[in-house]
Order: structure tokens, then sequence, then C-alpha cells
């Protein structure tokens, strides 16, 4: 569940900082060359990560999203390849 505030700062502007919470509920497996399935120690638990929107919209139908996003809290072990130090995004939105 991501937990976010939309904060209107212009007319055709909004910053919306966020908070998302993702619990990893039991320890990841992989299977071994020899057909075994094993335990990943470490690879349960919480990461909490810290978000980031700038919303502009250029005409009702046309707008740009700056997205940001850091951990703040991180797993032991991360196999799932969720090991950015940050991620960014700029995204182009167009409504029919």
């Amino acid at each position: 569940m991501r937990l976010a505030y939309p904060i209107h700062l212009m007319n055709k502007l909004v910053l919306t900082p966020a908070i998302l919470p993702i619990y990893h509920f039991a320890n990841d497996e992989y299977t071994n060359a020899f057909g075994n399935s094993l335990e990943i120690e470490g690879s349960k638990g919480l990461t909490l990560n810290g978000n980031l929107f700038i919303d502009y919209e250029l005409h009702p139908r046309h707008a740009f999203q700056l997205s940001a996003g850091i951990p703040f809290v991180v797993r032991d072990i991360r196999p799932d390849g969720l090991t950015r130090k940050y991620v960014a995004n700029l995204e182009y939105a167009m409504r029919f």
C-alpha cells in the first residue's frame, strides 16, 4: 500500500511525496543444479521506499510526470533484483 499526499503548488503543478512499504513474507527459494529447492536466508522482511512524484499538466489531455524513489529500509538479501540505490522516471501521458 502506497501512502501519498498530493500538494498543489500551482494550477498545473502537483508535488506528491509518498511512502511505499513492501513486506516479503517468506524467504525466497531457488533450485540448484541438482534439482534441490533451497531457501535463501535473510530474503524475507521489510523494504521501505520513499517516492516523490512531480506532475505537470500541459493541457487537460497531456501531462508529464517525473517520479523518483529511494529505499530507506532494505532486506538483508534481495535476490529479486530490487537493489537500486535510487530510481527515476520521466513519463509523458496523453489521455484519449
